[in-house]
């Protein structure tokens, strides 16, 4: 046998692979990798598909307003120009816009909390009223059993009557 003979008989004698599962009942126990048929895939796709997968890439031009720029000239020269004062007037009138605006919220604010104070100190004076007239009931009371709790003797006395009686 040549050499030729046996490469050839050896490419015969190969086994090719096989599909290890064909279907599967049980997807999560799978054997092998599962087969796709990627031109069956690439067909299920629709146009839809692959133009929103492209990016949409627009060139848009701006406009610089020159009109609200101030210029180098502007700033070099010994006078200002018109157009650098009506500038600067329209930022500082946006700046008071702003602050007039803060102003106005925070006197909001400080108005609702001099009423809220107000109330509160009206609740204390109320409560101070309660305190006092609470006070004055337990001092002005006396014990039910007529019997004075800060009088010792007449503790002592019924004490002993008691002891004497049990005996």
């Amino acid at each position: 046998m040549s050499t030729q003979d046996l490469q050839e008989s050896s490419k015969s004698a190969r086994k090719s692979l096989k599909t290890l599962q064909q279907t599967a009942i049980d997807s999560e126990n799978l054997v092998g990798r599962p087969t796709k048929n990627l031109k069956h895939q690439l067909s299920q796709e629709s146009v839809v598909d692959i133009e929103a997968k492209r990016k949409n890439l627009s060139s848009k031009e701006t406009q610089a307003n020159l009109e609200n720029k101030i210029s180098i000239e502007d700033l070099t020269n010994p006078e200002a120009s018109e157009k650098y004062w009506k500038i600067l007037a329209e930022k500082r009138r946006v700046a008071l816009e702003e602050a007039l605006e803060e102003n106005e919220k925070l006197h909001k604010i400080i108005a609702e909390l001099k009423k809220e104070n107000q109330q509160i100190k009206q609740m204390l004076e109320e409560a101070n009223s309660f305190i006092e007239v609470v006070k004055e009931e337990l001092s002005n009371t006396n014990d039910d059993t007529g019997i004075d709790v800060n009088d010792v003797s007449t503790l002592d006395v019924s004490t002993e009557e008691e002891t004497k009686t049990n005996e």
